[in-house]
């Protein structure tokens, strides 16, 4: 396991909670504070436009960082049988981290044309961020119970997910809780 992801399987809710939403919330109160917003939009990509591409970026990019650890964690220690495949997994994470330039960068255009091509893209980012929620959320409940989990055993996890700000409050010691027993030796006996 990589020092990312062991970072963020043991790091504490509210450490998880400033690294995923602290840069977006520093960077919106820069963004507000500053000359940032008194730029004038221009064709393509403004100076404004640029900031708030990274700001936004880093945001999901922590996000996804944080989704990829928990849910390759969680899958690997639950019981064979209910392991999850995880090749749609690993996609549904770099597919939206990949979309976001192209939807940058035609985010300002009005051509109907570019409309058509973006809409069944951002659809389908978005089909893969709800992936990524049912994979992290069946995982930890079949990993918390070691049977399989249906719809209803889950969704408590799904949507306090999905309402990351709130959600990682109540998410992220469960997640230390099986990091620590899966570390633990006598677990293996």
């Amino acid at each position: 396991m990589n020092p990312l992801a062991r970072f963020l399987l043991r790091a504490k809710h509210w450490q998880v909670f400033i690294l995923v939403t602290g840069p977006f919330f520093i960077g919106m109160a820069i963004e507000f504070n500053s000359d940032w917003s008194t730029i004038p939009l221009t064709e393509g990509f403004g100076t404004s436009d640029l900031k708030s591409a990274f700001l936004w970026f880093l945001f999901m990019y922590c996000f996804l960082a944080w989704q990829w650890a928990t849910g390759s964690f969680l899958n690997s220690i639950v019981h064979t049988a209910l392991k999850m495949k995880t090749g749609f997994f690993r996609f549904s994470l770099v597919y939206p981290a990949l979309y976001f330039f192209v939807f940058w960068a035609t985010f300002h255009s009005s051509e109907p044309v570019v409309f058509a091509v973006i809409f069944p893209l951002h659809a389908f980012a978005t089909f893969c961020m709800f992936y990524q929620l049912y994979f992290v959320s069946k995982s930890l409940v079949s990993a918390e119970t070691g049977r399989p989990a249906g719809f209803f055993d889950y969704a408590g996890v799904f949507f306090s997910i999905w309402f990351f700000p709130v959600g990682i409050w109540t998410i992220q010691p469960r997640v230390n809780h099986l990091y620590e027993k899966s570390l633990s030796p006598t677990t293996f006996l």
